[in-house]
């Protein structure tokens, strides 16, 4: 089974393509009963969803359909249509489809969730996208099957009566490439463009092509379920697969996770139904390095942003993200007004990883766009959080720490030496990060980084060292520590030491440079 949600409106009724000259005709018709009618069917549309909340619908469907045993897979296709304000969508899967039953179940307002899986935990996913990606009186067609043979072919809009079809083949728009053969079930639906760029950031909603909107949506689809997109520490081998496909090309959806670095982990202790439940709470500072390499090798665009609006931690449910940039939702003041987004927390990032839990525990709102406070569950989770604020300039205050650690590593290793942090070179009040000075006349410098060391940083070193030179003080060493380096920096580095230092004040020469890289691993600095 598979299902959908979104938000926005579309006009009445656009018919879906006619089957092809030559395709199976349908061999057996049924009628079935629907509890919805096309004005509630409307209504649903309302709900303020977005597209990617949608396929997230039709995804977490599938992904419960998957056959015991099997990798679940799943294809979100998209294709162009003759009108440029709409595109075409499919998602696929290939797992246990449905008999007659059990497709008029799902086509069903608050149908009965099948089986234990939390992915079908209200019994609204169908409706609530098709109702949200066609506006609610679009045109939809679901083509699904239990086993060999042919397909269950249901069509929209909804109605208090329906007909479904028995077909010999799937009879999909030109352009819907589904990544593998034979699939269990397809839901497909014509879409107004003005509701599937609401998978970007407000500002860049003008855009229609469609390879760039499967990147947005890949980038959604690997935060959402990289739970089950990630390798299994046992078999080296991701849980579910999923691709994406548009203008001819496909591509598999990789693993986002939160890119953070100088990261804890807090393992909490919370009593939820009646059984005591270990969450993992793991939080740290923004890697804007990582982040900038995070989708395929791309920058993300949407999430982990470093602003107010994506600023806070995930919350993930077993393998399924089903809440991210949580801040001002879980936090309080003291007088217990919400802590208040604040750009001092753009740099803090995490998630929350709970274990698999009985459906019904820890709920989340019937259309899954987040987590249902009206839960009593949901505050014990947070009182276990609230030992843990956010923390504010994350970044430099971990960088602040790494600055005290490896002064105390310093000043261990040389007693003797004179181990001084932030020294003022410059009239400017440039500050020196770490200076180590001993009775011989040595004087090493460092640039200390918490996340990946750049060029920039390095140009920084070479500032400090101009400026003791200028004052009258001869540097020994500069050395760069960071967490790792981009591959260029190993390149830079000797055309750097290789540049004319500047004279004393006296007018004699200075030494040559002498900076070096090291990392925090290098130097055993956590």
């Amino acid at each position: 089974m598979n299902e959908m949600n979104l938000a926005n409106t579309v006009p009445a009724s656009i018919p879906l393509p006619k089957l092809p000259q030559g395709a199976a005709a349908s061999t057996e018709r049924h009628e079935i009963r629907i509890n919805i009618t096309r004005k509630a069917f409307d209504g649903l549309a309302r709900q303020g969803m977005l597209f990617q909340q949608g396929v997230n619908e039709l995804c977490d469907n599938a992904l419960a359909a998957a056959l015991p045993g099997e990798k679940a897979r799943i294809c979100v296709a998209l294709a162009p249509d003759d009108d440029k304000n709409y595109l075409h969508m499919a998602v696929a899967d290939w797992g246990r489809g449905m008999d007659l039953d059990a497709l008029q179940n799902a086509l069903q307002l608050g149908s009965l969730p099948t089986g234990t899986a939390r992915l079908n935990e209200h019994g609204y996913g169908l409706n609530n996208a098709l109702a949200c990606l066609t506006g609610g009186s679009g045109d939809w067609r679901v083509y699904t099957r239990s086993g060999p043979g042919g397909y269950l072919k249901a069509c929209g809009p909804f109605d208090l009566r329906m007909a479904v079809e028995t077909v010999a083949a799937l009879d999909l728009q030109a352009g819907l490439d589904l990544q593998w053969p034979e699939p269990s079930t397809v839901v497909c639906a014509r879409v107004l463009m003005t509701i599937a760029r609401t998978l970007q950031r407000q500002g860049n909603r003008r855009l229609s092509d469609l390879v760039t909107l499967r990147g947005w949506l890949a980038e959604h689809l690997g935060v959402a379920y990289r739970g089950y997109l990630e390798l299994d520490s046992k078999t080296l081998e991701p849980s579910a697969k999923i691709a994406v496909t548009a203008a001819g090309t496909g591509m598999l959806v990789p693993p986002v996770p939160v890119p953070m670095m100088m990261t804890r982990t807090e393992h909490l202790q919370v009593e939820l139904g009646g059984q005591s439940v270990t969450l993992t709470y793991v939080y740290g500072v923004l890697d804007r390095s990582l982040r900038d390499h995070l989708v395929q090798g791309g920058k993300s665009r949407y999430y982990y942003q470093g602003n107010r609006s994506t600023q806070g931690i995930d919350i993930r449910l077993s393998k399924r993200v089903i809440a991210t940039a949580q801040l001002d939702e879980i936090w309080c003041r003291e007088d217990g007004t919400p802590l208040s987004r604040h750009n001092s927390y753009n740099d803090f990032v995490g998630e929350l990883i709970l274990p698999e839990l009985p459906r019904g525990l820890l709920a989340t709102l019937n259309n899954k766009t987040g987590i249902d406070r009206n839960d009593p569950e949901w505050d014990k989770v947070f009182e276990a959080l609230a030992p843990y604020p956010p923390t504010k300039n994350a970044s430099s205050a971990g960088e602040k720490e790494l600055r005290l650690a490896w002064m105390k590593l310093l000043k261990a290793a040389n007693p003797e030496d004179d181990v001084t942090g932030e020294v003022t070179v410059w009239p400017t009040g440039t500050r020196i990060d770490v200076i180590g000075r001993d009775k011989s006349g040595k004087c090493d410098i460092y640039e200390i980084k918490a996340g990946k060391g750049e060029s920039l940083d390095l140009y920084q070193l070479r500032m400090y060292w101009d400026g003791l030179v200028l004052s009258g003080v001869q540097p020994t060493r500069g050395v760069l520590l960071a967490a790792g380096f981009a591959e260029h920096m190993a390149s830079i580095l000797p055309l750097l030491n290789a540049l004319p230092t500047p004279l004393f004040p006296d007018g004699t020469p200075s030494a040559p440079y002498n900076f070096s890289l090291a990392t925090h691993a290098e130097k055993q600095l956590v």
